[in-house]
Formats: C-alpha cells, structure tokens, sequence
C-alpha cells in the first residue's frame, strides 16, 4: 500500500454510496487496507487513513461512541462484503491508539480497549458552540439541566443535540475552567445543572 495510493485514493474518488447516504472512499475497496501492515511507515499512513474515514462516518452519522461489541456499526464501517474484508478488533484497537495520540479518540478505561469516544469535533469546539447557543438564546444566569442542553426542545435545532453524555461533560468542564459556568450536582447526571454568568467565552 504505497503512500501516493493511499492519499489519492482517500480524495475525491469514491467508492458506492450505503443506503444511509455514507460515500466511502475508494481506499475501502483496496483489500491491502484491512491488513495492518508490518512496515512502520505504511503503518503510520493507514492508520491516519483509517482515522479520518471513522472520523467521517462518525461525523456523518452523528455518532460519539466506538464500541468493537457494537456489530451493526462495525459490520458497515470495517466489513468490506464487496472484497471479503474485515479488519481484525485488535487492529481496530491499534487505529483507535493511534487516535488517541492525537486527541481524535479516548479509550473508556473501563472497558479493557472495547469502547472509545470518537472527538469528530473537539471538546473545545462543543464548549464554543454551547455558550454561543446559550447566550445568543438568553439562556445565561439562568440554570439549565444537562439533559436540556443535549436533549432539550430549546435545543433540536442544534448540532449537540443528543450529544454524548462524555463529551457534553467535558465540553461543560472547559466553560467551568474558563468561568463561564458552574455546575451543580443533580440526582443523575442528568438532572445535573450548569449556570452561564453574564459575560460569555
């Protein structure tokens, strides 16, 4: 898998779109790229290539949580039927690392490397995006439950909606260190608070 294959064939050359709209790119289709490669260098490169279609499909299909138990996802994302392909969960568990070393993934240390939370945007974007949202909405001094920010009416029409419990926590702890907020303890997380003072990010 030379490296002039790999980078033209994850631009504008795509390969069948899936029923939900996803277009991947015509790298999918190279059987080479289910194989993690021994050499270092190839290795580097097919794991940024990799990293950056999870982070599209995840993008696209709005999703935050990788989970190798999780088939329906991984059945479309790292199952090629058309080749005969399928990445291995070790292999998966390695991309995810290497994810992870640039701040694009973290593994849930809970699950021994089986989930990961995938960063399609960052922390930091997610924090500007719900201060914005809630100053330009009149919503600051006011307290606001977690669950009305990521779940909320006021909030539907808003890129986090049904944002990831995880990355909505650390999201709200960036606006906390920055002072823009405070949160409250709730009964659940939840039921969890979170006030905006008057002057915003």
């Amino acid at each position: 898998m030379s490296q002039s294959i790999s980078n033209a064939a994850l631009g504008l050359s795509q390969s069948p779109a899936l029923a939900s709209g996803f277009q991947f790119p015509s790298i999918h289709n190279f059987p080479p790229f289910y194989t993690l490669q021994p050499t270092a260098s190839t290795w580097s490169n097919q794991a940024e290539l990799w990293g950056t279609i999870i982070m599209r499909y995840y993008k696209h299909h709005r999703l935050y949580q990788l989970d190798l138990d999780d088939t329906a996802t991984n059945e479309q994302l790292f199952n090629n039927q058309r080749i005969n392909r399928k990445l291995k969960p070790e292999t998966i568990q390695a991309i995810v690392d290497e994810m992870a070393k640039k701040g694009d993934a973290e593994w849930d240390t809970t699950s021994r490397k089986r989930r990961a939370i995938i960063y399609w945007r960052k922390p930091e974007d997610w924090a500007s995006l719900i201060s914005s949202w809630v100053f330009e909405s009149g919503l600051n001094n006011s307290i606001l439950t977690f669950y009305e920010i990521a779940h909320g009416d006021n909030s539907e029409d808003q890129e986090f909606y049904n944002i990831h419990t995880t990355v909505l926590q650390k999201a709200l702890d960036i606006l906390v260190k920055r002072g823009v907020a405070t949160t409250f303890q709730g009964a659940s997380f939840e039921d969890m608070g979170v006030k905006f003072f008057s002057a915003g990010a």
